[in-house]
């Protein structure tokens, strides 16, 4: 429990000014109307899990891409894709502690020309420095850098008096079975495999195994005489086996997973949130979780209502821009949920 989030707070990253998230919990579900961020909160509190890897950056956007994020991509990094507002990330964590990281580039215009105009965004980034601390004061105590060499190759170079306690884990949109099967056959090695399969048997009493093949993974499904491989599952079923496969294949302290209730069917959420939160209790983790979707919420509400031990484990966060205050995160326990469900009261936007 030391390891996890308290408190975050966000200034000139991506979209937001500033925003400060309170009082998190062990789940944590952010929701809101579209483009408000709520992907970019999953990214910070992501970036100050790995603060001390200087490619954490590229990672980041990576993700939202799927394909090769150059150095330059950084650049969307800064609120308004203006280097003169410089990123400050910082938490707040469960045992009293702090992270905290910032960076800034150094751009050129053209090989030769180094420039120190950060609000001219026709220059390049062709180097990071990064900034980390877990102490309260206002010097950083700790630098990595990363760079483009002169032969177009991007190069590290990390603080080796640094070490990093926390483990981390993004899970993004697609449902990736290629990256289930590598997980699961982790497990399966490890023979921690039961931590899935008894899982999923909750979600769908149906699926008796979960079996990992040379060619891929496979479902024993109840009354099926074969096995059947998992492209040929339903998209609720390949996301579950993705996530939970994927937090269980490691000791993650914290687990990051953009949009949920991808390719879940509506009927299926209130079983995939009983099976997570679940999970979460069993495995001693924190999940920042994104949706959009109201039927999720209301499946999670349900789960809450039916078990009474997962009525203190979340917190939805309704993050909105206001016009007087700027970005809010609005909190909502048990209770304020079930509330604003039950009288039809929208907390998404």
């Amino acid at each position: 429990m030391n390891h996890l989030f308290k408190e975050i707070a966000i200034t000139n990253f991506r979209g937001f000014d500033s925003l400060k998230v309170n009082d998190l919990q062990r789940v944590n579900v952010f929701v809101g109307a579209n483009n408000v961020g709520k992907t970019s909160i999953l990214e910070a509190a992501f970036m100050l899990s790995g603060m001390s890897n200087p490619l954490i950056s590229n990672r980041v956007n990576y993700l939202r891409t799927t394909s090769f994020a150059n150095l330059d991509s950084a650049r969307y990094l800064f609120h308004n894709v203006d280097f003169n507002n410089k990123p400050l990330l910082k938490g707040v964590m469960n045992n009293g502690g702090i992270r905290k990281m910032t960076f800034s580039p150094v751009t050129f215009h053209n090989e030769t020309d180094a420039s120190s105009n950060y609000s001219t965004n026709q220059s390049t980034i062709r180097q990071l420095n990064f900034e980390f601390d877990q102490q309260e004061h206002e010097e950083f105590a700790y630098h990595s850098t990363l760079f483009v060499k002169n032969d177009g190759s991007t190069q590290q170079e990390a603080d080796k008096n640094y070490h990093e306690n926390l483990n981390a884990l993004f899970i993004p949109v697609d449902k990736n079975d290629a990256n289930a099967t590598a997980n699961f056959s982790t497990l399966v090695k490890h023979n921690r495999k039961h931590f899935v399969t008894n899982a999923l048997h909750n979600f769908d009493s149906s699926i008796e195994s979960v079996e990992a093949l040379p060619d891929g993974l496979y479902l024993k499904i109840e009354g099926l005489k074969e096995l059947l491989p998992i492209n040929m599952a339903g998209d609720g079923v390949r996301r579950m086996i993705n996530i939970l496969s994927t937090i269980a294949s490691e000791d993650y302290n914290i687990v990051f997973i953009d949009e949920i209730d991808n390719g879940m069917h509506y009927s299926a959420h209130q079983l995939m949130w009983k099976t997570i939160l679940g999970f979460v209790l069993a495995h001693d983790i924190q999940l920042f979780i994104t949706t959009h979707n109201l039927d999720c919420l209301m499946g999670l509400k349900s789960a809450m209502q039916e078990e009474k031990r997962f009525q203190k484990l979340a917190h939805i966060y309704n993050i909105a821009k206001t016009r007087n205050e700027g970005f809010q995160a609005y909190c909502y326990g048990y209770n304020e949920l079930k509330e604003a469900i039950d009288n039809e009261i929208e907390i998404r936007r």
